[in-house]
């Protein structure tokens, strides 16, 4: 009986309290190209592999860049991430934003949908790929002006 207490205690816990997510939104390029039979077979693999640890999300693909929303519980999100970020497939790997205690999923039906723009069937979504490209350029052009004003900052002061 007080198994049964404390399994209805944590029931309702969960229910007025339910555990806080994890998301992380990232871009990427292709370290070479894919066609669209291995976009397919990467989405599905990652929809199983997800599904089995809790992680939702989406993967979009467009010109040889990878735009992914992943959340889940922190440690769930890490491990997909961290493999991603091991993951030879990528390069130029930007975290966009990294949200931490989410009240409630934005994809809780999606273990990992996939959609690859550059497909003709999704011709109706071309400003979400101009915008998905657009984002991954000005993210280089920030790296390359923060690298250009630390290296000037180290520069500079090495002179004083």
């Amino acid at each position: 009986m007080r198994w049964l207490k404390s399994r209805i205690d944590l029931e309702r816990a969960r229910h007025y309290h339910p555990p806080m997510l994890k998301r992380i939104t990232y871009v990427s390029r292709f370290a070479k190209p894919f066609s669209e039979s291995e976009l397919r077979e990467l989405g599905e693999l990652s929809a199983k592999n997800n599904k089995d640890i809790g992680v939702t999300g989406v993967l979009m693909t467009s010109g040889g860049v990878f735009f992914q929303v992943l959340e889940g519980s922190p440690e769930a999100v890490d491990q997909v991430y961290s493999a991603i970020a091991a993951d030879t497939r990528h390069t130029h790997l930007v975290v966009l934003e990294l949200e931490i205690d989410v009240p409630s999923r934005n994809y809780p039906d999606w273990s990992m949908k996939t959609i690859d723009l550059d497909a003709s069937s999704h011709v109706r979504l071309l400003p979400l790929k101009v915008m998905m490209e657009t984002v991954f350029e000005q993210q280089l052009l920030v790296d390359k002006m923060l690298w250009a004003i630390d290296r000037t900052l180290k520069h500079e002061l090495r002179k004083d």
